[in-house]
């Protein structure tokens, strides 16, 4: 008996201590942990599962979706919401792309008129007649008075007037098409650009904007340049249909700042002009005469 009673004391006090030492799993006990750990950063008790969806907010995160933009960024938008400034990348887009910008800045001299200089330079390197040897002299001192206005003529043309004689003979200017150039060019220049394009070989062009030469500069017609040379004398005549128009080596350039206002272009083109059977009097001759055109816009005032 004595061992009996010893043995059911014996597991009676395990028993109490297997319960004492394992009162710390409950559940009720965790739950309190948890909710004071969850207690808001203000100091309020959050309880059980509330406790990740309450939580405060991160303040770096916070702080990185308010950020205000960078001054890149402000210029960037800038320069993409203003037509007529560079792209930074302007030499190395397309054709298509660089003239769309030349057009552009062209287009904003017309439209805004600022003040500018333009020296003018026409010039007839040299005629030849041919079959007219005894008359060749006098007549060729005659046309060259006639056709060629002299050396650099200089003319200031005042801001707000029409500036219809920029880049153009026409008063309504067309752009360049991708058809009329060969080639173009954008470089740096300061921190601005200059933009030079070169113009297609064209062989008697109509005025207006059916020619890439009469787009870009004042041209003659066939009809023109014999009329020059028929109205010099009664006894001159010509036909125009044999005549020959050839325009060469036409170009424009343009510089502008980094604002994309002009500071300055320029643009001309040569012409051989071949005109067959020339009556001068009783004698038949062939007149042959280079020229050369050239217009420079200088000294800016936007």
């Amino acid at each position: 008996m004595k061992k009996l009673i010893a043995i059911l004391l014996s597991m009676i006090l395990a028993i109490t201590l297997f319960a004492a030492c394992n009162k710390t799993d409950d559940p009720k006990v965790d739950d309190e942990a948890n909710s004071t750990v969850a207690a808001g950063a203000n100091g309020d008790a959050v309880e059980g599962d509330d406790a990740v969806t309450t939580a405060a907010p991160d303040d770096a995160a916070t702080e990185a979706t308010t950020a205000e933009p960078t001054t890149a960024e402000v210029t960037t938008a800038a320069e993409e919401a203003d037509p007529y400034i560079a792209p930074a990348n302007l030499g190395s887009l397309s054709k298509a792309e660089q003239l769309e910008y030349f057009n552009a800045v062209a287009n904003r001299v017309r439209e805004e008129k600022p003040g500018f200089k333009k020296d003018t330079l026409l010039k007839i390197d040299k005629i030849s007649l041919s079959g007219a040897a005894g008359v060749a002299n006098g007549i060729i001192e005659m046309v060259k008075n006639k056709l060629m206005p002299g050396e650099w003529t200089y003319d200031t043309v005042s801001k707000g007037q029409s500036n219809t004689w920029f880049f153009s003979e026409n008063a309504n200017a067309s752009d360049l098409r991708e058809s009329d150039v060969t080639s173009i060019t954008s470089t740096k220049s300061g921190d601005g650009w200059t933009i030079k394009v070169n113009i297609k070989k064209e062989t008697n062009p109509g005025k207006g904007t059916g020619s890439a030469h009469a787009r870009i500069a004042g041209i003659q017609t066939r009809q023109e340049v014999l009329s020059a040379i028929t109205d010099i004398s009664d006894a001159i005549s010509a036909d125009p249909n044999n005549a020959t128009l050839n325009y060469h080596s036409g170009y424009a350039t343009v510089t502008v700042n980094a604002k994309g206002q002009v500071t300055s272009a320029e643009n001309g083109f040569q012409v051989s002009a071949i005109a067959n059977d020339v009556k001068i009097s009783i004698i038949k001759t062939d007149v042959t005469a280079p020229q050369s055109s050239q217009w420079k816009y200088h000294d800016f005032v936007w």
